[in-house]
């Protein structure tokens, strides 16, 4: 007896069976997320990803206008004069900041990559981020294996702070290698505050706060006090733990130990710690003597600036990332010299 098809099955399968040609070199508008684009969109998804996609909604139309009610997604589509949509790009949360969002889920069709269109969406996105949504910071991801999502950031403005080696699992057609990403942000509204800067990198995280265009009050740290707060996130497929901590206890190597013991075998750990803390110089300690080395700046995270840490298994091979600037280039030397320390 065969079991019953699941929702995401079944909207699969109805893709499937209603599958339709788009036809190539219509003229294309960019425009924001309406509840009738919802079917093109996940018309969209199947194209590039088949059934492969890990997000059960993004085949539903219905889940995709529920998800775009807000407040947490924002999705702006490109859409042919024939009605069809060939791009799309989301503005998505990340984290516990109100004024922060990623962008991200940059998919164009097949027959209109070429041209201007992936630049019109971000350049969509940006605007929607600052002035509708009215974020402080506008986030984003680049991969290292190609050079195209670097390429789009750049030609934005925004500013690479931040170097996450290895964290993400290797592409199937890649034989197991896996993928470094550069954290970007664009900043719209600076929200200043006083920050506690690690002495051991404390002349770099200068730089890169320039690089930001914030404005910080640098004070010196004090012994922490109290117990540790921080939650756990565990993404299982791509071998990644990370402690998001708010507030530095006594206890700050306990909770990563407890971290590492309740996820073994992990390929990156990392650490998400307030700079806004006056523990954080003691913390910084506590996790270089548990083996993490230095990660990057990420303004207004919190809402409040985070310091990123991580410890990755094994040697990894900093020929292998691709890189598109000096800026980032002189960030991961940086990361490398530290990790080889």
């Amino acid at each position: 007896m065969s079991a019953t098809p699941t929702e995401r099955e079944r909207c699969i399968a109805r893709l499937q069976n209603e599958c339709r040609e788009i036809a190539p070199n219509q003229r294309v508008v960019v425009d924001d997320f309406k509840p009738e684009y919802a079917e093109g969109i996940a018309r969209l998804y199947y194209t590039i990803y088949g059934s492969g996609f890990a997000i059960d909604y993004v085949y539903n139309p219905d889940q995709i206008r529920e998800a775009n009610a807000g407040p947490d997604l924002y999705q702006v589509v490109a859409r042919t004069e024939g009605g069809d949509i060939v791009g799309l790009m989301s503005l998505f949360r990340v984290s516990s900041g109100k004024g922060i969002m990623e962008s991200g889920g940059w998919m164009v069709h097949p027959d209109y990559r070429q041209g201007t269109l992936a630049f019109r969406l971000a350049k969509h996105i940006i605007a929607l981020a600052r002035e509708t949504v009215q974020l402080n910071v506008l986030f984003g991801q680049s991969v290292t294996d190609h050079l195209a999502t670097q390429k789009l950031a750049k030609k934005n403005g925004t500013a690479s702070l931040a170097f996450e080696v290895e964290a993400m699992p290797p592409r199937t057609e890649q034989g197991g290698q896996r993928i470094s990403l550069v954290d970007d942000f664009f900043l719209f509204r600076d929200s200043p505050h006083a920050v506690y800067l690690p002495e051991p990198y404390e002349a770099f995280l200068r730089q890169l706060y320039v690089l930001s265009g914030t404005t910080r009050q640098y004070l010196a740290g004090a012994a922490p006090t109290g117990a540790t707060a921080a939650t756990i996130v565990h993404m299982d497929a791509a071998s990644l733990a990370r402690g998001e901590v708010t507030a530095i206890g006594t206890d700050l190597g306990a909770f990563v130990e407890r971290m590492e013991a309740a996820h073994p075998r992990q390929h990156v750990y990392q650490l998400h710690l307030p700079l806004s803390d006056p523990g954080l110089p003691s913390a910084v300690f506590a996790a270089r003597e548990r083996g993490y080395r230095f990660g990057g700046l990420m303004p207004l995270w919190t809402d409040r600036d985070v310091l990123l840490m991580q410890k990755v298994a094994g040697t990894p091979d900093f020929s292998r990332p691709l890189i598109l600037t000096d800026e980032v280039r002189q960030l991961v030397d940086y990361i490398r010299n530290d990790m080889q320390a």
